[in-house]
């Protein structure tokens, strides 16, 4: 059964409301029991209990089925090196081990964008427009999206299942430190004005910010507003503060200090004490208290046909110790960044049981059972590291030490770029 046109605009309405709320979606018969899931990169669909969901650009080759199955493979094809075993291939997890199908209920009934495509176990999985859901087992607690890789290195194809934003048409959200923020669909950020006069620029030929036009007829709802520009014309508001953009040519750095602010559509959470920001040589990154810089290590087998992380415990020990030589050797130069006892989990950031030393036979598996555990930080998921040879404040000589383009360590980025909405 298809939902119409009226049914599909309640079932928008039901998904807007429960964006911030997280509340489980409680639509029609035949719609999956999903909610829509605020998260620190913004809202995503969720099951019921919160936990994301997640797509797979590989299964756009293949409409109306899911490719992360139960297969394991032995093989990986290195094209110019030639074809090689994978490690640990007999016991190397499968796709549907690391990325649990989001299967439906007997009784579950497609309708409107919500899909259900069979799978060769004879179980029904749900699909949104088209695209086969997951859960990710890097994920154990509802608003964590630690499914999407950080790292260019280990760029796999999975990404988030995004909720639609109920946003006039033009707008976006970026992330910055402070937050998800309101940004024209060309990228340029939004401000409003927290007792800031309009200043003109030094020629006095044009505002240093200008307001967002909106149409001259029409409504908006929710927290979105159209209000009168003071010239005759209208522009967007949110939260009923109006909205600007820095006229061409300007900077953040030209208004800094004039009663200007972000528009700020969700602030983020704010750091442990034990996390700090540094602008280094590799752009802003995360440190410990005392400025050292914290790295992570990101893996992924994409010569493999399943494309798999390897940076699970449990996974092949060999792409970690080939960074350094000797398991030993890894376990010297990389020391995981400890927390304190009272710590405790905020926003992304966890804590979590690490080994230490992470393993001691290259042949084996990293995080082997036995090995002695602390706790450290992690940011979503990822154990956070210090660099040995990182003697200053802002040092960042253990930043992109690679093995082929498998795995690597690499500082954590402070969020700053555009997100995908």
């Amino acid at each position: 059964m298809s939902l119409s046109r009226p049914g599909r605009v309640i079932l928008a309405a039901l998904l807007a409301a429960t964006m911030l709320s997280g509340a489980t979606v409680a639509a029609a018969a035949d719609q999956p029991p999903v909610r829509v899931q605020m998260t620190e990169g913004g809202p995503v669909f969720a099951t019921s209990s919160g936990m994301t969901l997640y797509t797979w650009n590989v299964d756009e080759g293949t409409p109306g089925a899911s490719k992360c199955d139960h297969t394991r493979y032995a093989l990986q094809d290195g094209k110019m090196y030639g074809v090689f075993p994978l490690p640990l291939a007999k016991t190397r997890k499968t796709c549907a081990d690391k990325w649990p199908a989001f299967l439906a209920a007997a009784d579950a009934r497609a309708g409107g964008d919500w899909s259900l495509i069979p799978r060769d176990d004879g179980a029904r999985q749900w699909a949104y427009q088209g695209h086969p859901l997951y859960t990710s087992v890097k994920d154990h607690r509802p608003g964590e999206v630690n499914g999407e890789p950080l790292n260019i290195r280990a760029r796999t194809g999975w990404a988030a299942a995004k909720a639609p934003l109920d946003f006039p048409p033009g707008f976006k959200l970026v992330r910055r430190l402070d937050g998800l923020v309101l940004a024209t669909a060309d990228g340029r950020t939004a401000y409003v004005r927290r007792g800031a006069r309009i200043q003109r620029t030094a020629s006095g030929s044009s505002e240093l910010l200008q307001p967002i036009a909106a149409p001259g007829f029409g409504t908006v709802g929710g927290k979105w507003s159209i209000v009168d520009s003071g010239a005759g014309a209208k522009q967007y508001a949110f939260n009923g503060e109006a909205l600007y953009v820095l006229a061409d040519g300007f900077t953040a750095a030209d208004i800094e200090g004039g009663g200007w602010a972000l528009a700020l559509y969700r602030r983020a959470t704010p750091l442990p004490p034990q996390i700090r920001t540094r602008v280094t040589v590799v752009g802003n990154v995360y440190t410990a208290a005392d400025g050292k810089t914290l790295y992570m290590f990101s893996c992924a087998e994409q010569d493999a046909v399943d494309l798999l992380t390897c940076d699970d415990p449990g996974d092949a020990a060999v792409y970690w110790s080939a960074l350094c030589g000797t398991p030993e050797e890894c376990s010297r130069r990389w020391r995981p960044y400890r927390a304190p006892a009272n710590a405790r989990a905020v926003g992304e950031w966890s804590i979590e049981a690490v080994s230490d030393p992470a393993f001691l036979d290259s042949g084996g598996v990293t995080a082997p059972p036995g090995t002695p555990k602390v706790k450290a930080w992690a940011y979503r998921g990822k154990p956070l590291y210090t660099y040995v040879e990182d003697e200053q404040p802002g040092d960042t000589f253990g930043h992109a030490i690679q093995y082929w383009d498998h795995s690597a360590f690499t500082v954590v980025d402070v969020p700053g770029k555009e997100l995908d909405f």
